[in-house]
């Protein structure tokens, strides 16, 4: 069981800066979970980031409908680092009875974005209080984190460009470590996401009388089950992956074979070898199964994110900041997750790193995993991910 609220802060090791501005944060947190906005519809976040970037006197601008990019500049000339947030919400009726559940109806922070949100505000207000001896910190505020391709959009708006950005850094707030964790690892450490839909057709006719026309519901289980070969005899077992068929729909009526049916699979996966092999397996199976049943098959194949890959030397300089604050022991090198996160297509550009920092406490009820009605993390979290990101922005500006 991780410590109580009141016993953790003290045992982390701290700034006092950090410490000061905790109940700030935590107070913007609590906003901006009153008004949570689903992706690309984050009207009201936006204007609250807005403000508040304009009460600390930092420069910004709105760059996509609901994207903000704010600017720090340094004395002198030196790298330019980017400090990247997500600020959307779910579609998640809220579950929890804290005072500052959500005010928007069937819309709820159920990933944490308003964590990261505001830990961000909470870090720009001190490198704007204090100073940048050098370079500049761009703030990257992305709406539609959550499968609207945000980054895309982002990218496009130019927010790497203009100052040129650097290195960029990104961090999640995680409810599968107790407070006083972070995970940090080079490499691959979240995976890509594909989306496949597929419709299998046949010929629809009289259930009584199949011999009438072509089975597509028969058809798309021969598929599924068939499909379920890839991972288990066509990937490499040390090589993680996942292939789930999560939506089958097909038919009208009890006493119809129907004309079609529809498919749709989730693919994760890490290694871009394996990513080519899972692409060309689906189409395989699927093609030659519904083939030889008689049956045609459609695929269309979407790429939504690229996996998100930490520069070695970056994960290494956050392990190192990771360390100071929370101790050796508490920092994980060897977690992967197989969710996806778009942070990926900045990595792509620029080195990178992305960590997650711990907020899991038994103690307080914040036990439900991210996108659960329930979900809820240990407001203490917010002290320790607002000094890890400080930290490393300021190590980012020294190279």
């Amino acid at each position: 069981m991780s410590q109580p609220q009141e016993a953790l802060l003290p045992a982390i090791e701290l700034s006092d800066a950090a410490r000061e501005a905790h109940p700030q944060v935590v107070a913007m947190r609590r906003d901006l979970h009153r008004i949570p906005e689903i992706g690309l519809q984050e009207y009201k976040t936006c204007a609250y980031i807005m403000d508040k970037l304009a009460e600390l006197d930092i420069k910004h601008d709105k760059i996509t409908e609901t994207g903000v990019s704010g600017l720090i500049e340094g004395a002198v000339a030196g790298p330019t680092v980017m400090l990247r947030t997500d600020i959307d919400a779910l579609p998640i009726t809220e579950e929890t009875t804290h005072e500052y559940v959500s005010k928007h109806p069937g819309m709820m922070h159920a990933c944490g974005h308003d964590t990261h949100t505001a830990t961000l505000i909470g870090v720009a207000a001190r490198l704007k209080r204090e100073g940048l001896s050098r370079g500049r910190i761009k703030l990257n505020f992305q709406p539609g984190e959550e499968g609207r391709h945000g980054a895309e959009q982002m990218i496009a708006a130019s927010i790497m460009e203009n100052p040129k950005v650097d290195y960029a850094y990104g961090q999640h707030i995680w409810s599968y470590a107790p407070t006083g964790q972070i995970w940090i690892e080079e490499g691959p450490i979240m995976a890509a996401v594909d989306t496949v839909y597929v419709k299998i057709i046949g010929a629809g006719t009289h259930a009584a009388m199949p011999e009438g026309g072509i089975d597509p519901i028969y058809a798309g289980a021969q598929v599924v089950t068939a499909l379920q070969s890839i991972m288990t005899r066509n990937v490499n077992p040390l090589e993680p992956g996942v292939v789930t068929v999560s939506e089958f729909h097909g038919g009208t009526a009890h006493n119809v074979i129907p004309e079609f049916v529809d498919l749709t699979m989730s693919v994760r996966v890490f290694d871009d070898e394996t990513h080519a092999l899972i692409e060309r397996r689906i189409h395989e199976i699927t093609t030659g199964v519904a083939a030889a049943l008689g049956c045609t098959a459609e695929i269309n194949y979407v790429h939504e994110h690229q996996p998100t890959v930490n520069d070695p030397e970056i994960a290494a300089l956050v392990r190192e900041e990771a360390i100071a604050i929370v101790g050796e022991e508490n920092v994980l090198a060897t977690q992967k997750v197989i969710g996806a996160e778009d942070f990926g297509d900045y990595a792509r550009l620029v080195p990178a790193a992305f960590a997650f920092v711990g907020a899991k406490n038994e103690a307080q009820d914040c036990v439900y995993p991210h996108h659960h009605p329930k979900f809820n993390v240990d407001e203490d979290a917010f002290a320790i991910a607002a000094e890890l990101m400080y930290r490393v922005a300021h190590r980012l500006l020294a190279r």
